[in-house]
């Protein structure tokens, strides 16, 4: 209950909070970050949380997106650490790209795996 209350509870609640004001202005971003992009028996909860992540993502999708608001989920396949392969500013350049997508051209998740990863949707 623990993993899933971090995972997905609080990215919910904030949706709650923001999405409405955003889709009644007729823009925004919405992102939250997720990772896992494979679940693995050794990881039961986190698996499920991430995947719950993901969910949530599609859900908020279909219920704001046609409003102009850009829900999306950054996907980090490896432990954050500067100067490593998923350094957080290799990380953030992901938020910005979904950040400034043409509304066209929208993704809903980007896959950071290293740093030659790109987006992918």
């Amino acid at each position: 209950m623990e993993a899933w209350a971090v995972n997905v509870v609080g990215a919910l609640n904030a949706a709650a909070r923001l999405a409405p004001a955003m889709a009644a202005r007729g823009r925004g971003t919405f992102l939250v970050t997720g990772g896992m992009p494979e679940p693995k028996p050794q990881y039961v909860s986190l698996s499920l949380g991430k995947a719950g992540v993901r969910t949530l993502v599609a859900l908020l999708d279909q219920q704001y997106g046609s409003s102009g608001v850009h829900v999306a989920s950054v996907t980090v396949d490896g432990p954050v650490a500067p100067g490593t392969d998923f350094d957080p500013d290799d990380i953030a350049e992901h938020y910005w790209q979904l950040h400034t997508q043409p509304r066209h051209l929208w993704d809903r998740e980007a896959l950071h795996a290293g740093r030659s990863s790109g987006a992918r949707s």
